[in-house]
């Protein structure tokens, strides 16, 4: 049971408010009869309130249980009533920087309650994020950040809903509840001005994972438009404690399709050698600044002639080209994007693939990407088949060559 540390922390509680006191002298006169008297019920007290504390949520996360178990499988959807109780019990649960424990109970029960009900709370209107404003200042932080979550909606959290959870994140000191809060919030970071500084006031936060919500945001497609958050969020790329966040926040920096962020990631994407995995990301985010899945309103035809430089650059190694990144240019095959970027060249990209894909001194990796991006692309048969010839050697014997060869078959099998 999940509730078990509970119990044991109030276990814990009441052995720390009866201890410290040893056995003394009969001796000692008024002070230390009053002392001794004032202890017992300090004692007490704390008893009472880690009885009380340990007891709520226990009853809070069995309250939960039986509301799953009462509600028969064609039964009436779940109340509002219902579902408070099963956001309550979530007390029992711990949090921690990636979010409420999802192997606890009473998360089990509340996330099975509404993943299996279709008809989960008809005509509840507003009831949901209602409760969430009812008790975004829970004292459980899982109860906290599962409200922040209930007062979004697919179009973003509503104008009051914005500012209660602004308000509550001023003082959240759960990283992974503020992590909640502010992810639920950043779509309105170019309309709501109390947004945009919860934002940008996070960027410094001491843990990574606040961080790398924030950067999150901060290259967001809805951060457009805003004074300072790209280059708050190149800063971050660059001068990150973190690599993760860095690297993470290089991935992203095209999502916004703003070519001021190309000079940084051409910096970045030069040397492949000297930091390899924050190239790759680098990478990644140079390719999104004209191939992705959302087509940008002006796709960069700077950042396509960047990509093609660094696909064509040789020797290329296990690390560059970086094989994770090819794949995101199979968005250029969308008919929107290339309606806007008459400059694109699909033969010239078909072309600079199959010459990696020759290549054997490219990771194995990288070339079968590359195939698959090719094929994704609409490249032509007599191309695979090239490729099919240049492998021949590679018929039958096991090894990356092998797996390379494998993959154009496939690719050619899937042309058919």
């Amino acid at each position: 049971m999940r509730n078990l540390p509970i119990v044991l922390l109030a276990f814990g509680l009441l052995g720390l408010a009866g201890c410290g006191k040893k056995d003394e002298p009969a001796s000692g006169g008024a002070e230390k009869a009053a002392a001794d008297t004032k202890t017992d019920k300090t004692a007490e007290a704390l008893k009472g309130k880690a009885g009380e504390a340990a007891g709520e949520m226990i009853d809070q996360a069995k309250d939960a249980k039986k509301t799953v178990d009462g509600l028969a499988k064609d039964g009436p959807g779940l109340t509002l009533e219902a579902y408070e109780k099963l956001l309550l019990g979530l007390s029992a649960c711990e949090v921690d920087d990636r979010g409420i424990d999802r192997k606890c109970e009473a998360w089990k029960a509340y996330n099975d309650a509404r993943k299996n009900r279709r008809d989960l709370i008809k005509a509840a209107g507003g009831g949901l994020s209602g409760l969430g404003k009812k008790h975004i200042n829970h004292e459980s932080p899982a109860v906290r950040l599962q409200s922040a979550t209930l007062m979004g909606s697919l179009f973003g959290a509503s104008q009051e809903s914005q500012q209660a959870i602004v308000d509550a994140a001023k003082k959240e000191k759960v990283p992974g509840v503020l992590k909640s809060m502010i992810r639920t919030v950043s779509s309105s970071i170019a309309k709501n001005p109390a947004v945009l500084e919860l934002v940008m006031s996070n960027a410094d936060h001491e843990n990574p994972k606040v961080r790398k919500e924030v950067v999150s945001a901060l290259t967001s497609s809805w951060a457009k438009g805003t004074d300072g958050t790209l280059e708050k969020a190149m800063m971050m790329v660059e001068k990150d404690a973190d690599e993760d966040v860095r690297r993470y926040g290089c991935s992203r920096l095209g999502a916004r399709g703003d070519e001021r962020a190309l000079p940084l990631l051409e910096k970045l994407t030069a040397e492949a050698e000297k930091d390899p995995r924050l190239y790759a990301d680098c990478m990644r985010g140079l390719i999104g600044m004209w191939s992705s899945p959302i087509v940008h309103d002006e796709p960069s035809k700077k950042a396509y002639e960047l990509t093609i430089k660094r696909l064509k650059a040789t020797p290329r190694t296990e690390k560059m080209p970086a094989w994770a990144s090819l794949s995101s240019m199979m968005w250029a095959k969308n008919e929107k994007f290339q309606a806007k970027a008459d400059w694109f060249k699909k033969e010239e990209l078909v072309d600079v693939l199959a010459d990696i894909v020759k290549d054997r001194q490219a990771y194995w990796m990288a070339r079968t990407s590359a195939v698959d991006t090719m094929k994704e692309l609409g490249a032509e048969k007599a191309k695979l088949e090239a490729l099919k010839t240049a492998y021949a050697d590679a018929a039958g014997k096991p090894g990356q060559d092998k797996h390379v060869l494998d993959k154009i078959e496939k690719a050619l099998t899937a042309s058919k």
